[in-house]
């Protein structure tokens, strides 16, 4: 075995493996971020099988079928993870899927002599289409940052090399003198898409850790310019910073009236939120009885909040973050998402640093105040006397 022929099956076998872990997290917990993300791995694994059973004497059969149709629809299911992010345009996501199925049909019912002849342009247009899926994920990781937006520019790395083996499979055979240059990508391409793959979409959790600290600390020096700030300026800079690290389509905190056992929405200029207090039966009282954080994704359910909280919002996702310390029960932080977060535990733990954080602000401009106010009442009585 020859060191590219080594190193093309260390990538596919890392696909599999990465296959694996996110279908093992489907099972863990089933939504359809989870799902969009296992079927851009099985589609990528049926690709794969394929090429390693004849390694171990084992006739693929069936498999060598269906393994060109797994490979086309893998652009497709790029956008639809760019759909959790930000809008695709109807004609674009359903002229990929009517590009799909016309590719399918082709491959499936044309004669064999056709399909050889003009296997390359079918190709060539879906090197085109998943390259225009890579560019769609780099702008979708704009929308996020930290984490969520390194874990994207990652996912669009590995589709844009993606794009760059199927372009070499359509110069292989326009070519024949770049055929050698075609296989040697064919033999390294597939181990840099796979170790991107992994990065992006199963990042390691020391890897993951180191980006959430460094977000941390840029969240900390911004508000550590201003200690005397007042709580309702913390409580914006909270909101701001979440929804742009979650790509959220707006934020507002739910404020804890203790004497009134009840959350009032406080929108701080959201012109698309509505305030004001929220139901004690409503679907965020339900997950706020638990002090948890959490994201809610039935999408029926979270319409039916919204019509009340966010009427101006498309919304199908609820992110909640407690603001909670040992002293004091603040509120909730709501971010309102467009869709079910791609990396649902990941942005939890960002946002929930952000919280703790912000929580513990809270407490000590409350003190500050107090202390204030104990001061400002010692020199009257001084004064007096």
């Amino acid at each position: 075995m020859s060191v590219g022929d080594f190193l093309a099956l260390c990538g596919e076998i890392l696909l599999l493996v990465v296959t694996v872990l996110t279908c093992i997290d489907l099972a863990r917990a089933r939504d359809r971020a989870r799902l969009d993300i296992a079927l851009v791995f099985v589609a990528l694994a049926i690709d794969v099988i394929p090429r390693l059973l004849p390694r171990l004497g084992v006739d693929p059969g069936l498999l060598s079928l269906v393994q060109p149709l797994a490979r086309l629809a893998h652009p497709y299911l790029l956008l639809r993870l760019v759909d959790h992010f930000r809008p695709i345009r109807g004609l674009v996501s359903w002229g990929a899927l009517v590009l799909v199925a016309a590719a399918w049909g082709f491959l499936l019912f044309a004669p064999e002599v056709t399909v050889t002849s003009w296997e390359w342009a079918v190709t060539a247009v879906f090197a085109l289409l998943t390259l225009y899926s890579a560019g769609a994920l780099a702008s979708a990781a704009e929308r996020g940052q930290s984490v969520i937006q390194r874990r994207m520019k990652l996912i669009a790395s590995g589709a844009l090399v993606f794009a760059v083996l199927l372009a070499a499979q359509v110069t292989a055979a326009l070519i024949d003198s770049l055929a050698s240059t075609a296989a040697e990508i064919n033999q390294v391409g597939p181990l840099v898409m796979a170790a991107l793959y992994y990065f992006g979409f199963t990042t390691p959790v020391w890897l993951s850790r180191a980006w959430q600290h460094a977000e941390l600390s840029d969240f900390i020096r911004s508000s550590a310019g201003s200690p005397g700030e007042s709580s309702r300026t913390a409580l914006e800079r909270l909101c701001n910073t979440s929804r742009h690290a979650v790509g959220g389509l707006a934020a507002a905190i739910g404020r804890w009236e203790d004497d009134r056992q009840r959350l009032v929405l406080d929108a701080f200029g959201e012109r698309a939120l509505v305030g004001g207090p929220i139901a004690f039966e409503s679907l965020i009282s339900e997950h706020w009885r638990f002090r948890r954080p959490f994201v809610e994704d039935r999408a029926s359910e979270v319409r039916a909040a919204c019509r009340r909280l966010a009427p101006g919002l498309d919304c199908e996702a609820l992110i909640g973050v407690p603001l909670v310390t040992t002293r004091r029960v603040w509120g909730l932080l709501l971010i309102f998402v467009r869709r079910s977060p791609l990396m649902p535990d990941e942005e939890l733990r960002l946002l929930s640093l952000f919280a703790e954080h912000s929580a513990l602000g809270l407490d000590y401009a409350a003190l500050i105040e107090q202390l204030r106010g104990v001061k400002e009442e010692v020199e009257e009585e001084g004064f007096d006397t």
